[in-house]
């Protein structure tokens, strides 16, 4: 299984840390795990699948308030799994492609869908095949709910008056450049997908990421972190137009900076959801 999302950043234990800390902070911001129209309709025991799980920090979210359910995630890379000690009893770790059909076995069995933050790991062509491919998961009435953000809406702004904000824009600019063909697909298409793949009673939540306030500076320092990532990555490769480490440095020196001055982020979180309709 080719692996895209190693193209443009790393499966390590500090990549798996930020990601959780990125997953608590959206989180917060959205105020819920399930969108309670999904929430009302679940059964008592349900199976829930979460795909792109990462660590499975969303299923392990999720054991506490669906202790008898039964929790499965599936990533293309076992890499940032939570080991088996750590995990609830009801939540399962495997490795799945979502780009690819789902197994037989595994079709028309969950009545929860999830999927968060994936749009690294895709290709623009690839989103349509696979709302396609995760829909077939679905019992009938089950329900479908994707998270992305709005990545290529990133701005950096002045939380105070004698703010500095020049190396986190110029650095956010160059994440959104370098990324923007699969930053540009995934918030903005996925409920026609869904509609497409036969999803009925579609609808979006979009909630700003600083809504809290008490959250911009930690999701300003997460997504830093992760731009940071992706930067030494390409220069690493060698990659057209790649920065130095030295300017990188410096830079990651003068973005701290900003981020202690105030410096804070702001994009759109987008949230899809539809039900596979009843026979």
């Amino acid at each position: 299984m080719s692996d895209s999302y190693v193209e443009v950043m790393s499966r390590h234990q500090a990549e798996a840390s930020r990601l959780d800390q990125q997953f608590d902070l959206l989180t917060k911001n959205l105020s819920y795990l399930v969108h309670p129209e999904i929430a009302q309709r679940l059964p008592p025991n349900p199976r829930i699948a979460d795909v792109g799980t990462g660590t499975g920090i969303f299923l392990h979210m999720l054991a506490p308030v669906y202790s008898s359910a039964t929790l499965d995630g599936y990533d293309l890379s076992p890499a940032l799994f939570y080991p088996p000690s750590s995990r609830p009893p009801n939540v399962n770790l495997s490795t799945l492609d979502a780009r690819q059909p789902v197994p037989p076995a595994l079709r028309g069995t969950y009545d929860l869908v999830h999927v968060r933050l994936i749009a690294a790991g895709l290709q623009p062509d690839e989103w349509s095949s696979v709302v396609q491919n995760l829909a077939q998961l679905l019992k009938p009435g089950g329900a479908m709910q994707w998270e992305e953000c709005n990545f290529i809406g990133v701005q950096h702004y002045r939380g105070q008056p004698e703010s500095t904000v020049a190396a986190a824009r110029f650095m956010g600019r160059l994440f959104r450049d370098g990324l923007q063909t699969r930053f540009s697909h995934g918030w903005s298409t996925l409920p026609q997908d869904m509609k497409a793949a036969g999803l009925e009673q579609v609808q979006e939540d979009i909630v700003s990421s600083d809504r809290l306030p008490e959250t911009r500076k930690a999701l300003t320092a997460n997504g830093m972190t992760a731009i940071f990532s992706w930067a030494r990555l390409m220069a690493s490769k060698g990659a057209p137009g790649a920065l130095s480490s030295e300017r990188l440095d410096e830079l990651e020196r003068q973005a701290e900076a900003d981020i202690q001055s105030g410096c804070y982020v702001r994009f759109d979180i987008h949230v899809s959801w539809g039900f596979l309709p009843n026979p």
